[in-house]
């Protein structure tokens, strides 16, 4: 992991995921204000269980409120990586305003992607287990 400038022709991540997540919070932002519908849960409709994605559109109206415990409650792993999206945003508004190196993992480490194969999924089902024992 490194700290650097960016090279000729290389990848902006920090740029175009900024714009990407500061979009989706204004469109979210947008589609709540204006009530327009929700989606439904095409799994919870027919099994009658939740799906690791319910509770996210509460979840996310939650967090617009500021109701942070509500919003944990509603759905941990929307809230948590909501949580990450603000920080990655945060460091990406500050390389990007002032033109500071930015980090790097070059090269990227053998255990990243193993942890990111099993822990992720697991993560996911943990979730699941905590949406269907609170009924959410």
């Amino acid at each position: 992991m490194q700290w650097r400038r960016l090279r000729p022709g290389e990848f902006d991540h920090e740029l175009i995921w900024l714009s990407v997540s500061v979009a989706a919070a204004l469109i979210a932002w947008l589609w709540l204000t204006m009530r327009w519908p929700t989606p439904v849960c095409t799994f919870h409709e027919l099994t009658g269980f939740a799906c690791p994605g319910c509770g996210a559109t509460r979840c996310v109206r939650y967090l617009f409120r500021g109701a942070w415990t509500a919003a944990f409650h509603v759905n941990p792993m929307i809230f948590i990586t909501a949580i990450i999206f603000v920080i990655y945003d945060l460091y990406a508004a500050i390389v990007l305003a002032f033109r500071l190196p930015r980090l790097r993992l070059n090269p990227m480490p053998s255990w990243l992607g193993v942890s990111a194969r099993f822990g992720i999924p697991g993560l996911i089902v943990m979730n699941w287990v905590w949406l269907v024992i609170n009924k959410v």
